[in-house]
């Protein structure tokens, strides 16, 4: 199926189920939850732990401020607001719909690159390896967690790196200034705005064919690369910096080597990763099919715990 019309049918059907279950009782919701819980094998919830624990990881003692946060029983969808958010909201409501009336909790909607001053549900944070206020969800999913099937193997497709993103950023700029006309290199920006270089702007190319490449470079945008998902999720491989940002995709424990190829900002970096990758063998290069964590984890939110 093409990747647009793929993305065009899984955001009409999460907004019509986002809400139903919105408009909907709740009693549901919690009914299903208890059920899954109760079924759950030893194996699978030692595995559901290990996953809530890292997305979990607030200070010793924290606690909302006082008159911070909202109500399960007052958090309603923002009709009225100029900015609503609705993909983040349905999501952080089929979270939380599973609560108590009385319970209480914070959220931040947005990209995220600070740490959160309080105890909060967010889609990214920092990755550091301490306490965090920042409590990962998968908010946003619509737009992030779109993956799409290859046709092509690593041996049909092409030996060399592709880049298309929106670019506002310096890193991506700096990427763009790197590498903009290297043969080894189809990079290009698809936004006409902002373009340090006008020979940046490069028509749009669709998922299907940034496939075609043996390697997309996917760099951090306002927080994550939204790309990172659908491309580890393919036969291609990811090359990238090692990240900064981490969502629920858990990105902190990405390895560079198993899961992504390394590589630093600079000229002669990218091209000996790049040389050195292209010529092994499939078995040898890193594979985020093969080991954990991998995508196949976060394709469904039943699968995904």
């Amino acid at each position: 199926m093409n990747f647009r019309r793929q993305k065009h049918r899984a955001r009409l059907k999460f907004f019509i189920s986002g809400m139903l279950r919105y408009l909907l009782p709740s009693w549901p919701c919690r009914r299903h939850f208890e059920r899954q819980l109760a079924e759950l094998t030893p194996e699978k919830r030692a595995y559901i732990d290990d996953r809530v624990n890292y997305y979990l990881r607030l200070p010793r003692g924290a606690r909302l401020p006082e008159g911070v946060g909202v109500r399960l029983r007052d958090f309603r969808f923002p009709w009225r607001a100029k900015n609503r958010h609705s993909a983040y909201f349905l999501d952080l409501y089929e979270a939380v719909c599973i609560g108590r009336p009385d319970d209480r909790f914070a959220y931040i909607f947005g990209d995220l690159t600070e740490e959160a001053p309080y105890p909060a549900f967010v889609k990214s944070r920092p990755i550091t390896d301490g306490p965090t206020n920042s409590v990962l969800l998968k908010l946003n999913s619509v737009r992030h967690y779109q993956f799409v099937r290859d046709e092509l193997t690593w041996e049909q497709k092409e030996p060399r790196v592709v880049f298309r993103a929106e670019v506002h950023q310096p890193h991506r700029r700096e990427f763009l200034r790197r590498w903009f006309g290297h043969p080894l290199v189809n990079a290009g920006q698809i936004n006409s705005d902002e373009a340090e270089d006008p020979r940046w702007v490069q028509p749009f190319m669709p998922v299907e064919e940034q496939l075609r490449y043996k390697f997309v470079a996917t760099i951090e945008g306002n927080d994550v690369a939204t790309s990172l998902k659908w491309v580890m999720g393919s036969n291609s491989l990811a090359l990238m910096p090692r990240p900064r940002i981490e969502s629920w995709f858990m990105e902190g424990r990405l390895e560079p080597g198993v899961h992504y190829v390394e590589v630093r900002p600079t000229i002669p970096t990218w091209r000996r990763r790049f040389n050195t990758t292209s010529s092994i063998p499939r078995r040898r290069r890193p594979s985020l099919k093969t080991r954990t964590p991998g995508s196949s984890n976060f394709r469904t939110s039943k699968g995904s715990g």
